[in-house]
C-alpha cells in the first residue's frame, strides 16, 4: 500500500520557478498540496559570447566538470555536438540527466551526491599537469578545485550561473504562515535558507513554529540551523524523490 502520509499536507516549494514544477507534480503524485514560492531565481552570469568561446576550447581539457544541472542548463546550449569532449565528470543522477539529454554521458557520477564525495573520487584520477574545466556557479564550495590542484591538475574555473534572492513573494508567504496554512517548507539550497532567513527576519521562529521545515542535504541543514532554523527532515538521498520519503516518514511518525 503506497505511503499516503502527504496526502493533503500543505508543502512550501521555494525552488528557481524553472525547477519547481517537476517538484511540485511528484508532491501532487503522492496526494500533497504544493504552494510554490521561490526564494531564489538564477540568473546568467557571463556573456553568451564568452561561454560560446570557452565551449570551443573543450578539446583543451582532460576534464569537464559540472556540479548541478543549472550549469548543464546555461552552459551546454554553447556546445557543438558531436565533436570530441573531455571526460565529463558530475555530482549527482540530476546532473546526469541533464547531460544525457544532450547525448552525453558522463564518465564519472559518485555514489554520494556531494562536491566532497566527487573530489575524493575524481582527483586519484587526474594526473600532473592534467586540465580540468570547472563550470559553476557563483556559490559553488571550493573544495573541489582545491583537491584537484592539490592533485597536481590546472584547474579553470568559470561561473556560468548566478543565484540571487527572490523576495517577491513575502507578502504571501507572510500570509501563509500568519494563517497556519502550511504544513512544511522545503529548502533546497543555503541560498534559499538565507532568503528565507531574511524575509522572515525577527519573526522566524514564531512564524516556523507548527511547521516542518525538511532540507534537501546536510550542507543546507547546516545553513538553516546556522540562521537558528529548527530542521526537522533531512534525507540520506539528496534529491526530491529522496526529501519526499523523507518528509512521508516524518508525518508517517507525527501521526502516530
Amino acid at each position: 500500500m503506497a505511503n499516503r502520509a502527504l496526502a493533503g499536507k500543505t508543502v512550501l516549494v521555494t525552488r528557481d520557478k524553472r525547477q519547481a514544477a517537476s517538484f511540485s507534480a511528484k508532491l501532487r503524485a503522492v496526494g500533497a498540496v504544493p504552494i510554490e514560492i521561490p526564494l531564489i531565481a538564477i540568473r546568467p552570469a557571463a556573456a553568451p559570447e564568452a561561454i560560446a568561446a570557452l565551449a570551443g576550447r573543450l578539446g583543451e581539457y582532460r576534464w569537464l566538470v559540472l556540479t548541478s544541472v543549472n550549469a548543464v542548463r546555461f552552459f551546454f546550449p554553447h556546445v557543438s555536438l558531436p565533436r570530441p569532449l573531455p571526460n565529463v565528470a558530475v555530482v549527482g543522477r540530476k546532473t546526469a540527466a541533464a547531460l544525457v539529454e544532450y547525448g552525453v554521458s558522463p564518465a564519472l557520477v559518485p555514489d554520494d551526491f556531494t562536491a566532497e564525495r566527487l573530489a575524493a573520487m575524481l582527483a586519484p584520477r587526474v594526473k600532473q599537469g592534467d586540465r580540468v574545466l570547472f563550470v559553476k556557479g557563483d556559490l559553488a564550495s571550493p573544495t573541489l578545485p582545491e583537491a584537484l590542484r592539490k592533485a597536481g591538475a590546472a584547474v579553470d574555473e568559470f561561473t556560468v550561473y548566478q543565484t540571487v534572492p527572490d523576495l517577491s513573494g513575502r507578502e504571501p508567504l507572510l500570509a501563509l504562515l500568519r494563517e497556519r496554512k502550511l504544513d512544511a517548507i522545503t529548502l533546497m539550497s543555503p541560498s534559499a535558507v538565507h532568503s528565507l532567513a531574511r524575509l522572515l527576519g525577527e519573526e522566524a521562529s514564531a512564524l516556523l513554529s507548527g511547521v516542518a521545515v525538511a532540507c534537501i542535504g546536510p550542507v543546507t541543514k547546516k545553513a538553516a540551523e546556522r540562521e537558528g532554523i529548527t530542521v526537522h527532515i533531512c534525507p540520506a538521498d539528496y534529491t526530491t524523490d529522496g526529501i519526499i520519503k523523507a518528509m512521508e516518514q516524518y508525518f508517517s511518525m507525527e501521526g502516530r
